[in-house]
């Protein structure tokens, strides 16, 4: 399906994306290990988004979602390669959780009475 910015009548669709995207880079940054190399690179964070696509009606454009959390401070990029021994090869730019990143996912995961 191809990425398309979310309709302006519908700021919960973009919300909820950021969401889910905070969700995977924390889930990422959980399962770094020995030899692992923290963040996911742009067609990892397709790959781990396909589930949550897969049951939407609409999609926001996943770069631009990328970018707003970097921008606020949610994410960083990371444009250094390093050689993940985990995948086996070495990784160019990556997208990482920010402590502020976890905070805020945190919460809203408490508001909305999920469990993280």
């Amino acid at each position: 399906m191809p990425d398309h910015a979310a309709p302006a009548s519908e700021p919960w669709v973009l919300h909820e994306t950021l969401l889910e995207l905070l969700k995977r880079l924390n889930q990422a940054h959980e399962r770094t290990g020995d030899g692992g190399v923290e963040g996911l690179e742009f067609t990892e964070v397709q790959k781990v988004m396909a589930p949550f696509w897969s049951e939407r009606t609409h999609q926001v454009d996943l770069q631009f979602a990328l970018q707003l959390l970097v921008e606020n401070g949610l994410a960083r990029a990371e444009h250094r390669p390093a050689y993940a021994w985990d995948r086996r090869r070495v990784l160019g730019e990556r997208f990482l959780i920010t402590t502020d990143g976890k905070s805020y996912l945190r919460g809203q995961l408490d508001v909305a009475g999920r469990v993280p």
